[in-house]
């Protein structure tokens, strides 16, 4: 008998090591083991990877991916909407991580034909960052600290309880001219720093304005978030100032959106 010892001993360490665990789409999956090639099919989740010191086992990416500077060395697999199908197989991942925003069902389904669990990610506000931090963590072996110190500095924001009084614009794109509503996180960066969205409730997480309609609208700031100058052909309304930030620190839900609420709230508190 002494021989089924090893053998209960470890399936007794392989239940210890799985891992239930619920995604962004509260989707629940089950984690057998420590996964060592995971597939991060969004610039961000690479990011919130790297950041919590799992960067060596990524072994494949999208096109953007680019931060911090080793994610560049990693495989790609295509961009996030169109995926080469041949290399990310080549390149064998036991745990695939995706963009909701990217998923169709038919591409859902495809990548969880690969027979490997399939994370999908959506936060749509800080605390759902945080909370994806911290499930990555504690799921793959990662640093949960990451994710701690995150909701520390979040909690140091305003927490956008008191009046709010600016009205501010934040454009993704000048041509054509593309906005967000409240289903895109920065619309929580906006509200914890006192300021209104403008088209917080437009339908879609992107929103397709007009030139006139800009024209028309009550704003006492333009952010833009786009990675280029604004076209200087669009008419915008008189007197409006328009900042320029960074915009992989808004438009990538990862452990650096912290310093764009950080920066955001800042802009803001002198813009009063």
């Amino acid at each position: 008998m002494k021989w089924l010892l090893p053998l209960m001993f470890g399936a007794l360490a392989a239940l210890v090591e799985a891992a239930a665990i619920e995604d962004g789409w509260g989707r629940d999956l089950r984690i057998e083991g420590r996964p060592e090639r995971i597939a991060a099919l969004a610039p961000h989740l690479a990011e919130s990877l790297f950041a919590l010191g799992m960067g060596e086992r990524v072994v494949a990416a999208v096109s953007f991916t680019d931060y911090p500077p080793a994610a560049r060395q990693v495989p790609r697999v295509g961009d996030a909407f169109a995926l080469s199908w041949e290399s990310l197989t080549a390149l064998r991942p036991d745990l695939i991580l995706a963009w909701g925003g990217a998923l169709t069902p038919e591409r859902l389904a495809r990548l969880e034909g690969f027979g490997v669990p399939v994370y999908v990610s959506e936060p749509r506000s800080l605390p759902e960052v945080e909370r994806e931090l911290r499930v990555l963590a504690e799921a793959f072996g990662g640093d949960v600290g990451v994710a701690e110190a995150f909701g520390q500095r979040m909690a140091a924001l305003s927490s956008g309880s008191g009046e709010r009084t600016l009205r501010v614009l934040p454009l993704i794109s000048g041509s054509p001219l593309l906005t967000l509503s409240r289903d895109h996180f920065v619309d929580d960066l906006l509200a914890r720093c006192g300021a209104v969205n403008p088209f917080a409730a437009a339908a879609g997480p992107v929103v397709r304005l007009s030139s006139e309609r800009l024209l028309r609208s009550d704003l006492d700031l333009i952010l833009n978030l786009s990675s280029t100058p604004l076209p200087e052909a669009l008419h915008l309304p008189r007197g409006v100032p328009v900042a320029d930030l960074d915009p992989d620190l808004f438009v990538r839900p990862g452990p650096r959106v912290m310093e764009g609420a950080e920066a955001l709230c800042e802009l803001l508190g002198k813009s009063r």
